[in-house]
């Protein structure tokens, strides 16, 4: 079974393009998916009092706040195709964190959204797309626009 770690954030034109992506897929009868959202955390300030508060926070992030609809968006697109399809949710540096459960589910590859087409089309790559690209070790698929 090919199993896919989908990063998805909370723009719904970025979910529809990984969605349309994950429907070109072939296979998806041997297809499994992972979807996961990160929340970005809060850096903590330098000194003891306010960097046990900060930290405090960001592992309450996850519970402190609902899942974007987006990843349920792509979750069900992926049932609707036959795929099997888990969600989960991290804290921390988006990039680190979608490297970090690549790594623990020991996926086969990770489908990212990237953020446009330049004029000249070509396309463009957020930071967090540019670093799981550079930093894994594993093959990305990036859905862009258009």
């Amino acid at each position: 079974m090919y199993h896919v770690l989908i990063a998805v954030d909370d723009d719904e034109g970025r979910a529809a393009d990984q969605i349309e992506m994950l429907r070109s897929l072939p296979g998806h009868e041997d297809l499994r998916v992972t979807v996961v959202h990160v929340y970005e955390t809060v850096d903590a300030p330098a000194d003891e009092a306010g960097r046990s508060v900060i930290e405090s926070v960001n592992e309450e992030l996850p519970s402190l706040r609902d899942l974007p609809g987006t990843v349920r968006s792509v979750a069900d697109a992926a049932e609707e195709l036959g795929v099997d399809a888990e969600v989960t949710e991290r804290a921390g540096d988006p990039a680190a964190e979608v490297l970090a459960e690549a790594d623990q589910r020991d996926v086969d590859a990770v489908l990212l959204a990237g953020r446009e087409r330049s004029p000249a089309g070509k396309a463009l790559f957020g930071s967090v797309t540019q670093r799981v690209m550079l930093e894994g070790n594993r093959p990305v698929l990036v859905s862009t626009e258009g």
